[in-house]
C-alpha cells in the first residue's frame, strides 16, 4: 500500500501539496502581492465589518477575474495542476504538455504513441499522492503497439457492423486492445518515456465509437480509482437513443452495452478502485498480484466466480470526469446518458445525463444500461425482431446478454444523485437546463473546495466555498457549484458560478466547452476547455485559471505575429498587442522577449523584430496595468520551416447529404519547402458525428482521395437530436532547415438534408414542442424582420428545397444576410402543414442560408432536394456506415 503521510497529501484531486508563500501565482502576476482583505482570506476584515457584506463580496461576480494561461492545448482532455503551479495537459493525439503561468510558456512533455481511432488516445493524467517524493505521474492511453513487438495491435480501420459472410464470431477478436494504465516518472521537465510501468489494462472493442471514460484519483488511503467508459456507439443500429443492448445474431458484439457495464466480469462502464504497489519489478506485467492489490470494500470480493474484484461502481455509461475528495470520503462522477428526447412506452426513459456522489464505503451498480436517471427501466428490446419484451427489474436486475461473461443476476440498481435532460419540466432541478446556453447535456464531474486559512495565495476562492461541489456543463458553458449534505449526500442549493454574462460584462474570455476543473494548491480554480468543434485544437480552446481578486482585475493579454513562419532567414515579424484589454480600464504597458531568451528588451503595444538564424523561436509578451498586475501569453515563431497549406477539392464545407451516403473527398497541399507533391500516407482524417455541441468521432484514415462514410444509424441517437458530420483533415510536411515537421489543419461541416427548424438560429420566433411535428418542436411567429439562420452549409449541387409551412404568406431564402435580396420565393395560403417548393440554382460557396417570410407563418422543416454532395454506397458492401471499410487510397 502507498504510503501517505498525511491525509492532507491526498486531500486535492491530482496534487497535494500545500502552497509556499514564494511561489508566483500564475499568468497574472502582482508585482507586490497583497492578501485581499475581506473575510475568508488570509487577511482579516475591518473591526467593524459585517459577515453579510462580506458574504456578498465572495459571491460577487465582478470580484472574480479568469486568466488565460495557454492557447496551446491540442486537442485538450485532461490537467493536473503541479505543485509549482506549472500545469501538465494532455491531448488526444498522445501529446502531453506543460504550461509555466509565470513565464508564459508551454511545451512538450511527453508523446505517447497511440491507437487514435473515434474517441481513443491520451485521456487522464493525475499526480501520484506522495508526487513530491516519488515524481510519479500517471497517464491513461490507448498504446497503439501494446505488447512492444513493433506491430499495431488492432487493425486502422473500422470493425463492420454485422460479420461478413464466411466468417465466425472468432473475427471479431482482431479488434481487441487495451487502454493502459501507466506511471511514469517526472524529471522536472518532462516525462521520462523509459519509465514507464504499466498497471493495469482494460480489454476494449476498438474500429468503433464510443466512450473511453479514464479519469483517474486518489484517496487518503494512497488507493487510485480509474473510470471507463462502456465502449459502445452511441448510434448502435435499432437504439433509437435508448439502451444499446444490441446482441441480434451476427451483430457487432460492441452494440450490446451488456457486455461491459452491464456485467460484473468487464471492467468496462466501471470506477475500479485498486491498490498500486510500491514496489514493482521491472517488467512486471500488469494485473492484480503484480502491479497491484485489491484494497477492502471493493463491489465483489476477490475469488468471486464471474466477477473482477477492481470493481468499486459498476452500470455507468461514460463517466468522464470522477473526483474523490478524502475530506468528506465521497466519491462523485458526472455520466453522459443517451439521446432520447422523449420516453418511450415501448422503449424506456428519455436520455438523462447525471451526477453522482456516493460514499467510499458505498460500492454499488448505478444500474446502465439496464435501468437509468431516476432508477427508470429500460425494455429488454428484442433487436433482431425490433419488438419488446419484458422491462427490467431494477431492484434485482439481470443481465441475459449473449456477450455476458459474468453474473446474470445483478446488484440493484441506484438511483442518481442528480439527473437532467434538455429541457425545463424534465428533471427535478431545473436550474441544470437553465444556467448557460447550446444544447445537449454533457457533465463534467469536478472538485470539493476546502479553504485553507493558512494560505496566502492572492486568488484563492473565499470560504464561502466551503465543501461545495464544482461541476461542469460541456454543451451548455456553464460551471456550477452544488451545495451537498455530506452526511447524507443530498444536495441542496445549485448556483450558476462565475456565469458568461458576468465574464462578458468584464471583458474575459467566456466559459466555453469545459473538459476538466480542478482547484490548484493556491485555491484557485484551473479549468481546460475545449472549445467549440472537435477533434482537434479549436480556435477557443484553452487553459484557464480563475481567481478570487477584489478589486484590480489581471489585464487581458493577447497579440498577432506577422508572419509567424518563414523558409529562410532574416525574417521580419511584427507584433501587434493592441487588441490586449484590461477589465478596469487602465492604461497597460507592454514588454516583449521575442526571441524566448528571457530578457524583455523590448517595449510598446507595437513592435518588429528581424530574425537571423534558422530556429523556433518562443516570443513572449508581458502586459502589466498601473498597479504592477500582468499576465504572459506567448507564441511560436518558425524561421527555415513553414506549415503546408491544404486545399479541400471537393465536398463543399457546409455540404448536404443523406444519412448512409459516401462522401467523397479529394486533398491537395502546397509547402514552401516540399513543394506541391503530397505524400497522401500523411493526409490524416476523422470523420464524426456531431451532436449539439459535442461528437463522436466515428472512422479515420488516410489518403488524398477516397469517401468519408456516413451512418444510417445515425438517427439513431434519437428523435430530435441536432445531428450533423464534422471532418478534420491534417498534413504533415518534411520539416526543413533542421526544424520539426509543420502540421497544417482544415475542418468541415457536413449537413443532413433534412433541416429542423428548431435546430437554426432563431429570430423573433418561438419554439414551439409538438410530437406531431417533424423532430418533436417547429417554430412559430415567422414574419417580417424574423429569420432562421442555418449556418456553415453550401448548396453544392442542391437545387431546390421543400419547406413544411402553415399560416398565410411569403416564405423566402436569402443568402449571407436577413436583408439580402431573396434568391428563391414560395406562397404560403394554408392552415394544415403543407410542403412548399423553393427552386433555385446551386450555390458552392460556403455562407449562411436565411429562411425569412413575410405575413405569419409557422416552419416545422426544410428538406434539399438534389445530389448534394455524398452518393449512395455501393451496393456490394458487406455492411453500411462508418462501422464498414472506407475506401481510401491509403490507409483507413
Amino acid at each position: 500500500m502507498k504510503a501517505i503521510h498525511s491525509r492532507a497529501q491526498a486531500r486535492r484531486k491530482k496534487t497535494f501539496a500545500a502552497l509556499s508563500a514564494s511561489v508566483l501565482v500564475g499568468a497574472a502576476l502582482l508585482a507586490t502581492p497583497t492578501a485581499s482583505a475581506h473575510e475568508g482570506h488570509a487577511a482579516s476584515a475591518a473591526p467593524d465589518a459585517a459577515p453579510a457584506a462580506a458574504a456578498a463580496a465572495d459571491t460577487d461576480w465582478a470580484n472574480y477575474e479568469k486568466v488565460l494561461l495557454t492557447k496551446d492545448t491540442g486537442e485538450p482532455i485532461d490537467m493536473a495542476v503541479l505543485p509549482d503551479l506549472r500545469v501538465l495537459h494532455t491531448a488526444r493525439n498522445g501529446d502531453v504538455r506543460v504550461t509555466d503561468p509565470a513565464t508564459g510558456v508551454t511545451r512538450l512533455a511527453g508523446d505517447l504513441d497511440v491507437y487514435a481511432n473515434s474517441e481513443d488516445g491520451l485521456q487522464g493524467i493525475a499526480l501520484a499522492p506522495d508526487f513530491e517524493e516519488s515524481n510519479e505521474v500517471y497517464l491513461v492511453y490507448a498504446p497503439r503497439d501494446a505488447d512492444g513487438d513493433g506491430v499495431a495491435d488492432t487493425p486502422s480501420g473500422n470493425a463492420p457492423n454485422s460479420l461478413p459472410a464466411g466468417e465466425d464470431e472468432s473475427y471479431w477478436d482482431q479488434w481487441v486492445g487495451v487502454n493502459r494504465l501507466s506511471k511514469f516518472t517526472w524529471t522536472g521537465d518532462a516525462l521520462d518515456p523509459a519509465s514507464e510501468q504499466p498497471i493495469l489494462d482494460i480489454e476494449v472493442q476498438r474500429g468503433q465509437c464510443c466512450h473511453v471514460g479514464a479519469d483517474i484519483d486518489f484517496d487518503a488511503e494512497g488507493n487510485l480509482y480509474l473510470s471507463s467508459g462502456d465502449n459502445t456507439p452511441a448510434g448502435t443500429p435499432g437504439a433509437n437513443g435508448y439502451a444499446p443492448n444490441n446482441d441480434a445474431p451476427n451483430m457487432n458484439p460492441g452494440f450490446d452495452a451488456r457486455r461491459g457495464a452491464g456485467s460484473t466480469n468487464d471492467l468496462r462502464g466501471k470506477i475500479l478502485r485498486i491498490d498500486v504497489r510500491d514496489d514493482i519489478p521491472a517488467g512486471a506485467p500488469p494485473g492484480e498480484g503484480t502491479t497491484y492489490d485489491i484494497p477492502a470494500g471493493n463491489l465483489f470480493a476477490p475469488g468471486t466466480e464471474g466477477t473482477r474484484p477492481e470493481i468499486f461502481v459498476m452500470g455507468v455509461r461514460n463517466p468522464f470526469r470522477i473526483e474523490v475528495d478524502p475530506e468528506t470520503s465521497s466519491l462523485s462522477w458526472g455520466d453522459y446518458g443517451p439521446d432520447a428526447g422523449a420516453a418511450n412506452a415501448d422503449r424506456g426513459p428519455m436520455g438523462y445525463v447525471e451526477w453522482n456522489v456516493v460514499g467510499l464505503d458505498d460500492p454499488h451498480n448505478a444500474g446502465w444500461p439496464l435501468c437509468h436517471g431516476p432508477n427508470a427501466a429500460y425494455n429488454e428490446w428484442n433487436f433482431a425482431t425490433a419488438t419488446p419484451g419484458e422491462f427490467f427489474d431494477c431492484a434485482a436486475p439481470q443481465n441475459n446478454s449473449r456477450w455476458n461473461t459474468g453474473l446474470t443476476d445483478l446488484p440493484p440498481a441506484r438511483a442518481a444523485t442528480v439527473y437532467y435532460g434538455d429541457q425545463p419540466g424534465q428533471q427535478p432541478r431545473d436550474e441544470l437546463v437553465n444556467f448557460g446556453s447550446g444544447s445537449g447535456q454533457a457533465p463534467m464531474g469536478g472538485p470539493v473546495y476546502h479553504f485553507d486559512a493558512d494560505s496566502t495565495a492572492p486568488g484563492k476562492f473565499p470560504a464561502v466555498w466551503e465543501g461545495k461541489a464544482f461541476f461542469g456543463e460541456f454543451s451548455q458553458d456553464y460551471y456550477a457549484a452544488l451545495t451537498v449534505d455530506w452526511s447524507t449526500f443530498e444536495v441542496g442549493e445549485i448556483e450558476d458560478f462565475f456565469p458568461n454574462a458576468a465574464a462578458e460584462s468584464a471583458g474575459m474570455p467566456i466559459n466555453d466547452n469545459p473538459i476538466d476543473l480542478e482547484f490548484g494548491p493556491d485555491g484557485s480554480l484551473y479549468v481546460l476547455e475545449y472549445g467549440d468543434g472537435f477533434f482537434r485544437q479549436n480556435p477557443d480552446a484553452g487553459l484557464y485559471r480563475i481567481d478570487y481578486a477584489e478589486g484590480n482585475k489581471a489585464p487581458q493579454a493577447t497579440f498577432t505575429a506577422t508572419p509567424r513562419s518563414s523558409s529562410e532567414a532574416p525574417l521580419e515579424v511584427a507584433f501587434d498587442a493592441t487588441g490586449s484589454s484590461d477589465p478596469d480600464g487602465d492604461a497597460l504597458t507592454y514588454e516583449w522577449d521575442v526571441d524566448g531568451d528571457g530578457t524583455f528588451d523590448l517595449t510598446g503595444p507595437e513592435v518588429t523584430h528581424t530574425y537571423t538564424e534558422l530556429a523556433v523561436y518562443t516570443a513572449r509578451l508581458r502586459v502589466t496595468d498601473g498597479s504592477g498586475k500582468r499576465t504572459l501569453t506567448s507564441t511560436s515563431i518558425s524561421v527555415g520551416n513553414q506549415a503546408p497549406e491544404i486545399v479541400v477539392e471537393h465536398p463543399a464545407d457546409g455540404g448536404f447529404f443523406e444519412w448512409g451516403d459516401e462522401i467523397p473527398f479529394q486533398v491537395s497541399t502546397n509547402d514552401a519547402e516540399d513543394g506541391t507533391e503530397t505524400v497522401c500516407e500523411r493526409v490524416r482524417w476523422s470523420y464524426g458525428l456531431g451532436h449539439d455541441q459535442h461528437a463522436h468521432p466515428e472512422v479515420s484514415g488516410t489518403g488524398c482521395t477516397g469517401v468519408f462514410p456516413t451512418d444510417p444509424d445515425s438517427p439513431e441517437h434519437g428523435a430530435g437530436a441536432h445531428l450533423y458530420g464534422g471532418v478534420v483533415i491534417t498534413y504533415t510536411d518534411n520539416g526543413a532547415n533542421g526544424l520539426p515537421p509543420a502540421t497544417a489543419e482544415v475542418s468541415l461541416r457536413l449537413n443532413p438534408k433534412l433541416q429542423e427548424a428548431e435546430h437554426g438560429t432563431l429570430t423573433g420566433v418561438e419554439l414551439v414542442e409538438d410530437e406531431a411535428a417533424s423532430a418533436g418542436a417547429y417554430v412559430t411567429g415567422l414574419g417580417k424582420r424574423d429569420s432562421v439562420a442555418l449556418e456553415q452549409v453550401s448548396l453544392s449541387g442542391i437545387d431546390s428545397a421543400t419547406a413544411t409551412v402553415r399560416g398565410k404568406g411569403k416564405l423566402e431564402l436569402r443568402w449571407g444576410s436577413p436583408k439580402a435580396k431573396p434568391f428563391a420565393t414560395a406562397k404560403v395560403n394554408a392552415r394544415t402543414w403543407r410542403d412548399v417548393d423553393l427552386r433555385f440554382r446551386d450555390r458552392e460557396r460556403t455562407g449562411t442560408l436565411y429562411i425569412t417570410a413575410t405575413g405569419g407563418l409557422d416552419l416545422d422543416a426544410v428538406t434539399m432536394v438534389g445530389a448534394g454532395v455524398g452518393t449512395p454506397p455501393a451496393t456490394d458492401q458487406n455492411t453500411t456506415g462508418p462501422s464498414g471499410a472506407a475506401r481510401t487510397e491509403g490507409e483507413q
